[in-house]
């Protein structure tokens, strides 16, 4: 059957809603960093950096702030989520797809950091590293990208396998130091893993609901829906 141009642009709020949000906001916020001047970027990076200190002080806003910005390359970052997003939202849907990566993001920094800590407390760490400048989106970007890897839809797996080939050499070298990214990294791959299975498992339940149920009168299926199922079954 030839795809519909127009079925897919109206399903692009229920199945990309979370990828097209989180970019938007992604490149908006790192462009607003960029314009600010030397002072302001790195007062803007001492208050954001989920280090030890601002988990302390203002925990929340630094955890939603750090992971919206990049003092990398913007078009890569903002191409490597787009493709890990893309895939895993495609198949999990929005509110999936959302607790995954807040999951990773939330549990990459909190286990990295508190590793951090303790390692800090025993004299392996200067107590300089509380202080630590720790933002970006890698946490996130790892995540959908093993998520995408694993329980994509058949061949939409494939970019979110060569996404994450070419984002893993360099992001797993400090492990074993305990690097704080190295190990924030790991902990968003197995969060992409343990959780995404659940949450993979219920995308899959709903699909088969709707299948056995009436047709949306919208045109714009759930979720697992569709191709959805199709790929669910490839």
């Amino acid at each position: 059957m030839r795809p519909d141009p127009g079925r897919l642009i109206r399903q692009l709020p229920v199945r990309a809603g979370v990828t097209i949000g989180y970019v938007a906001v992604f490149i908006v916020t790192t462009l607003f960093f960029r314009a600010l001047p030397t002072d302001g970027r790195k007062a803007w990076l001492e208050w954001t950096s989920t280090n030890l200190v601002n988990l302390r002080d203002h925990p929340v806003s630094a955890l939603v702030a750090s992971g919206l910005f990049t003092e990398g390359s913007l078009a890569s970052w903002a191409l490597t989520a787009l493709v890990g997003l893309g895939v895993t939202n495609w198949a999990l849907g929005n509110w999936r797809t959302a607790a995954l990566i807040v999951s990773a993001h939330v549990g990459g920094t909190l286990i990295s950091q508190g590793l951090l800590a303790y390692r800090i407390a025993g004299g392996h760490a200067p107590a300089s590293d509380r202080y630590i400048i720790d933002v970006g989106p890698s946490y996130v970007v790892a995540c959908a990208l093993v998520a995408g890897a694993v329980y994509g839809l058949g061949v939409q797996r494939l970019p979110a396998v060569g996404g994450f080939a070419l984002f893993a050499p360099n992001s797993f070298l400090g492990l074993p130091t305990l690097q704080v990214a190295s190990v924030g990294h790991l902990c968003s791959v197995v969060i992409a893993l343990v959780l995404g299975w659940p949450l993979w498992r219920s995308a899959r339940s709903r699909s088969e609901r709707r299948a056995a149920g009436p047709v949306d009168q919208s045109g714009v299926d759930a979720p697992g829906v569709g191709p959805v199922r199709q790929g669910l079954l490839s």
